[in-house]
């Protein structure tokens, strides 16, 4: 911890509007029937409460970001769930519980259901350095040991109702699952940029599920690097989707997509820089590289149309600089006054705006509800290191840094 006399500065304050993008990290869809029956509606109606609980302790208390499909199907004994986001409830109401679901989430996000899972478990152990010091960190024991076997976690997993004595259970189920998430994943954020073609002079943008080549100038050009601790190896993100090759393919000329993150190689992508913001994208599953062909990104062999294979990195800003060393507060702007930062919190959006503040391997480390007008929050706790301040407005989002020196 420091003291008060940490010295704070703002680098590459770079404040951005997100517009039409949710702020939400984790988000479901819950699929009905179109003319349900009374059992159906009774279903929906325990499965909505028990999802919109739970998504709700994972976007507080975790930096996991992933887009769910929930199903209710009676032909489902208990309730299970998929890597690839798929989770479904049958028809015993026991189990439409917000902590069955938090559990089930777990499961989405890899827990009992990846090889990077499975791989951290060693003789009935959990072994991965972030999920174990998280433990020990709640617990204040020191040699605290995280279990698991190729299903299931414990403490904290969820995996009985009566793990669950108070919320705090549920909080530390998230914080655990959130640093578990970590080791097997190894991320860490990079930066929030655009990508655009050097030949065209487009960016990559999002249009739901649809990835195209459009003007660089709003937030669905915006796309956040998550770096994978593998090389040069990144998760391109638009919103709650990734950048993703369908069906895997490995041929040239597939066109890319964007689609909910499961890990495969056909989301992870190269970047082999020819210079700090000049770079050209190769695909880990086929070694094809992205191209420019008019609206689309396609993969394609390295020596088809190389001029359309370079992409500049640039940053990721909508809207102009902020100047902190500015004595006026103006709306959306942060400055450094006595080691501590003063926001001025926008009235747009909703009402009610959440502030996190995250270090670079997404550990959240102070979130508050705010209004609008100056709020001033201390950092005299934080360590010396960078930090990402993200203020949410219900669909509109800002972003910036700071360091404690």
């Amino acid at each position: 911890m420091v003291t008060k006399r940490t010295n704070l500065s703002i680098i590459a304050l770079f404040l951005f509007f997100l517009y039409s993008v949710s702020s939400a990290q984790l988000t479901y869809t819950l699929h009905r029937e179109t003319n349900p029956t009374q059992d159906q509606q009774d279903a929906y109606g325990r499965i909505k409460t028990a999802m919109d609980s739970a998504v709700g302790y994972y976007n507080k208390y975790t930096t996991i970001i992933k887009n769910l499909n929930v199903y209710y199907n009676p032909d489902v004994g208990t309730a299970d769930a998929n890597f690839n986001g798929t989770i479904r409830f049958g028809s015993n109401r026991s189990y439409m519980v917000v902590h069955t679901a938090m559990h089930e989430i777990a499961h989405t996000v890899g827990i009992g259901t990846s090889n990077e899972y499975r791989n951290l478990i060693k003789d009935g152990d959990f072994t991965g350095k972030h999920g174990t010091e998280m433990l020990r960190e709640i617990t204040s024991d020191p040699g605290a040991v995280l279990h698991g076997d190729n299903t299931h976690f414990w403490p904290y997993g969820l995996n009985y109702a009566h793990e669950v004595e108070s919320d705090n259970d549920l909080i530390n189920h998230c914080k655990i699952v959130n640093a578990m998430y970590k080791d097997m994943f190894n991320e860490e954020f990079y930066k929030v940029c655009h990508l655009r073609s050097h030949e065209s002079g487009m960016c990559m943008v999002s249009d739901g599920s649809t990835l195209k080549l459009g003007i660089c100038n709003d937030s669905s050009s915006l796309v956040r690097l998550i770096s994978l601790n593998d090389g040069n190896v990144f998760r391109l993100e638009f919103g709650n989707r990734v950048l993703d090759i369908p069906n895997e393919s490995g041929s040239a000329g597939v066109a890319a997509s964007l689609y909910s993150w499961n890990g495969g190689g056909h989301q992870r992508v190269i970047f082999e820089f020819e210079s700090d913001n000049l770079v050209r994208l190769k695909m880990v599953h086929s070694g094809l590289y992205l191209r420019a062909d008019g609206e689309r990104i396609i993969q394609d062999n390295v020596y088809e149309s190389p001029q359309t294979q370079y992409w500049e990195v640039i940053d990721g800003t909508v809207g102009s600089v902020v100047n902190v060393n500015t004595e006026r507060q103006e709306s959306g702007k942060m400055r450094i006054m006595n080691n501590r930062i003063v926001l001025a919190v926008p009235s747009f959006g909703s009402p009610k705006k959440q502030i996190r503040i995250t270090d670079l391997s997404g550990r959240l480390m102070q979130s508050r509800t705010v209004n609008c007008g100056k709020v001033i929050l201390p950092v005299d706790n934080l360590a010396k290191g960078v930090y990402l301040l993200n203020l949410y407005c219900g669909k509109q989002s800002a972003c910036s840094y700071f360091v404690v020196r």
